[in-house]
């Protein structure tokens, strides 16, 4: 009348049929081992290095940010400006800082001509330069003393020392053209330069480096007033602006923190030796021809030393 009903094992695990199980088991627990989590070969050698191994790893992967940072940043300052120019034709070639090159071709009769200007800071004309230039003075030798002719900043008003290239948007007719060299509409690098009337374009030079001396950019002016009007047949002119201090520093002090983190650093553990049982100490040598075969149990023997067996003699 009371017999229990034995309806078999009990549930020991939850099933979306029944909805019973332990209240020991997890969800998703299923018993088939499918629950069971390994970590990679990677991260358990991670977990198991000492912290001396781990510091270096961190350090060392800090040396290489800083030695990305710092090319980063000069690669982005890396600024300049060149003209050069054969007997035929000219190539100007620009890089803005951040931007990518630009390369234009022209005709060498749609270079005008060059003179001297004023620009802020950032390289931005101001007003043309009428001031009258002064050579450098000689001492009794004759020799140049630079000291008067040395510009390195700004003047009294804040403005800087710079020249300019002018250039036609065609050339003028009448004026003997080679054939294979067409002309040029300058609109890849039109927004760094500034239109004139006439159809001229100006394009400032120091854009990207203003710190040069007053000689040079006289210097400059006369090779180009040269050239236009044809006493030399070559012209190649550079202006780029001055690598930027912080990029060095971190360039440089990466590169060292990262050779001396591969001199002194620890990037792997040493295994651990693996000791053997109770019976690690015992040897046997096996007989030759030689040899008389010994078994060292590591006990006293009952034998006297130097007994031997029949069955070896």
């Amino acid at each position: 009348m009371f017999r229990r009903k034995n309806s078999g094992s009990l549930p020991m695990n939850s099933s979306p049929r029944t909805g019973g199980g332990s209240f020991m088991s997890r969800p998703g627990d299923d018993g088939s081992g499918k629950s069971i989590r390994m970590d990679a070969p990677i991260i358990k050698s991670w977990k198991q290095a000492s912290s001396f191994t781990k510091y270096s790893y961190y350090i060392l992967a800090f040396f290489i940010f800083l030695m990305f940072v710092g090319y980063r940043y000069l690669r982005y300052w890396n600024a300049s400006i060149w003209l050069t120019c054969h007997q035929h034709e000219c190539t100007l070639d620009m890089t803005p800082a951040g931007g990518r090159s630009i390369s234009v071709v022209f005709s060498r009769t749609q270079l005008d001509f060059a003179q001297a200007v004023k620009t802020d800071k950032a390289g931005n004309f101001l007003s043309i330069d009428t001031s009258k230039y002064e050579p450098p003075n000689r001492d009794d030798k004759g020799r140049k003393k630079y000291k008067s002719g040395s510009y390195k900043g700004p003047d009294e008003l804040g403005e800087y020392k710079s020249y300019a290239l002018s250039f036609k948007k065609e050339t003028p007719e009448g004026v003997e053209k080679p054939p294979e060299v067409p002309d040029s509409d300058f609109s890849d690098v039109l927004q760094y330069m500034r239109e004139l009337d006439g159809g001229v374009l100006q394009l400032t030079m120091r854009q990207f480096g203003l710190a040069q001396s007053r000689t040079r950019v006289r210097s400059s002016i006369n090779k180009v007033d040269s050239y236009v009007k044809k006493r030399r047949q070559k012209l190649i002119i550079k202006e780029s602006a001055t690598l930027p201090w912080q990029g060095i520093l971190c360039l440089i002090f990466g590169l060292l923190g990262f050779m001396l983190t591969l001199l002194v650093g620890q990037f792997w553990d040493e295994k651990p030796h693996k000791y053997g049982g109770p019976g690690s100490r015992r040897s046997v040598t096996k007989p030759t021809t030689k040899s008389n075969f010994v078994v060292d149990t590591g006990r006293p023997s009952k034998y006297p030393p130097g007994y031997q067996s029949k069955r070896f003699q």
